[in-house]
C-alpha cells in the first residue's frame, strides 16, 4: 500500500460524492472498516491480528477499498475551536436564476476561501449549504458581506450558528446501523 501524498489528499477533498455500483462489503471488510474508525493510524500488524487476515490481506483490502473510493483518505477529525475556530456556522442560499456560469464561479470561490470547509448542492428551498468556521463574529460578517457583494445573485440566505455537537456520527459507521 503506496502512501499518499499531500496533493493526493489534496485533490480528493475536492471530490464530489459519486454514486454507481454499491461496493459488496463482506465481514472482513466491514470489520476493517470498525477497525480503522476506532484508529485508522494502526499498523497492518495490529489490523491483522484485529480483524483475523494476514497483513497482505489487509492491506489489499485497503488498497481495494482506496480504489473503489469507499476510502478517499485518511485524515484527522480535530476539533475546530481549539484550532482557534470556535464559531461555526451552517449557511444556507438560494441563487435568483442560477446558471451553470454562476455555479462554477460560486465553487471555484468557495474551494478558494479558506473558511468555507463544506459545500453541498441542496433540492428544495435552498440551493446549497456552506460550512463556515470563523475565529469570531465580526470575521464571519466579512465572510457573509464578501459573499454577498461577489454573488449578487444571491436572493436570499439563513444562518444557523452550532452552539454543540451533540453527535458526529462517522458515515462509514452506517455499514453498522
Amino acid at each position: 500500500m503506496e502512501k499518499q501524498s499531500f496533493e493526493e489528499v489534496r485533490k480528493r477533498k475536492e471530490m464530489h460524492l459519486k454514486y454507481g455500483k454499491i461496493y459488496d462489503f463482506d465481514e472482513y471488510d466491514k470489520k476493517l472498516m470498525r477497525a480503522l474508525f476506532d484508529n485508522a493510524r494502526k499498523s497492518l500488524a495490529e489490523l491483522s491480528k484485529e480483524v483475523g487476515l494476514s497483513r497482505d490481506a489487509i492491506r489489499n483490502r485497503i488498497t481495494k477499498m482506496m480504489k473503489a473510493e469507499v476510502i478517499e483518505t485518511f485524515r484527522p477529525v480535530v476539533n475546530s475551536p481549539i484550532m482557534g475556530f470556535p464559531i461555526t456556522n451552517y449557511v444556507f442560499i438560494a441563487i435568483q436564476n442560477p446558471t451553470v456560469e454562476l455555479e462554477e464561479r460560486l465553487v471555484a470561490y468557495v474551494r478558494a476561501h479558506p473558511l468555507i470547509t463544506y459545500m453541498g448542492t441542496l433540492i428544495g428551498k435552498w440551493d446549497y449549504v456552506l460550512y463556515v468556521q470563523c475565529r469570531n463574529p465580526g470575521e464571519f460578517n466579512v465572510v457573509m458581506k464578501t459573499l454577498r457583494q461577489k454573488f449578487p445573485d444571491i436572493k436570499d440566505y439563513d444562518v444557523y450558528g452550532v452552539l454543540d455537537e451533540v453527535k458526529y456520527y462517522y458515515e462509514g459507521e452506517l455499514l453498522y446501523s
